[in-house]
């Protein structure tokens, strides 16, 4: 019988007027603390235009709570696909999946404010399907396949990632649900959880 598991998203949003150093350890210790009352998991977000959400690389953050906690499972909550090339962010995760020992978990999703997408030239009507597509990729790189795609932001030729994971145990991967059905789509079609 399964128990019932508890754990947090924390985006961070963070006043900006305080020490962004400060709120950045406040976060890695409130972690710190979840892990101590026995909380399973950790989701950490990535932004890049708000100002008050600090992740701009959840990985490191994650990396950071690992080495301070000792059970607490950790995840990027999310990825913004349409922001990195899938090979570059399949093999970056599957590097941070063994320094983690296993406990790193993969949220994939297609952005969440409009002005990161801005500010890189991504036109945000697309970013669900770029997130769609480049998903697809990662979990087939995840699953050690050689994939050769072509799309129109990205390339990948007969691709592949330096490691297996974490003990030859799958990496759990969830796709986001914000404010429209695509995230549970994907998730239904691509057999990853949601989030």
């Amino acid at each position: 019988m399964e128990s019932l598991k508890f754990g947090t998203f924390i985006p961070p949003i963070h006043p900006t007027n305080e020490n962004p150093s400060l709120c950045l350890e406040r976060d890695i210790q409130l972690i710190e603390h979840m892990d101590k009352l026995g909380f399973d998991e950790a989701w950490l977000g990535e932004h890049h235009s708000a100002g008050t959400e600090l992740f701009s690389t959840p990985e490191l953050i994650i990396l950071a709570a690992h080495y301070r906690t000792r059970q607490i499972r950790l995840g990027t909550g999310v990825n913004s696909l349409p922001y990195h090339h899938p090979l570059i962010l399949a093999d970056r995760f599957m590097q941070l999946h063994h320094m983690t020992q296993g406990r790193a978990m993969f949220g994939a999703g297609p952005g969440a404010l409009v002005s990161d997408a801005k500010m890189m030239g991504i036109n945000p009507s697309e970013q669900r399907s770029m997130m769609e597509e480049a998903l697809e990729d990662i979990l087939r790189l995840f699953r050690g396949e050689i994939v050769t795609n072509q799309t129109s932001w990205y390339t990948l030729k007969d691709a592949r990632l330096q490691l297996k994971p974490y003990n030859n145990s799958p990496i759990e991967v969830v796709t986001a649900s914000i404010a429209s059905p695509s995230g549970p789509k994907a998730a239904g079609r691509l057999g990853t959880g949601l989030i």
